[in-house]
């Protein structure tokens, strides 16, 4: 049976903050699906244009990320 977890605050976050936060819960999730496989989806509740800023912010991550050489 699949399950749903529901995160809400109990006022209006900054779209930065929200986005950090939606960033972060995937992150998390897909470093621990890595042995089970697991399927998910972290869905936001905001207009449709949400989805621009949050992967846009999520582009920011790829470009800033510091891989280092052997």
């Amino acid at each position: 049976m699949p399950k749903k977890l529901t995160i809400q605050f109990g006022s209006e976050l900054d779209p930065e903050l929200y986005a950090d936060i939606a960033s972060t819960m995937w992150m998390l999730l897909r470093a621990m699906s890595r042995s089970e496989d697991f399927d998910f989806n972290v869905i936001h509740d905001g207009p449709t244009s949400l989805n621009g800023m949050l992967n846009k912010h999520w582009n920011q991550f790829a470009r800033e990320a510091q891989w280092g050489d052997r």
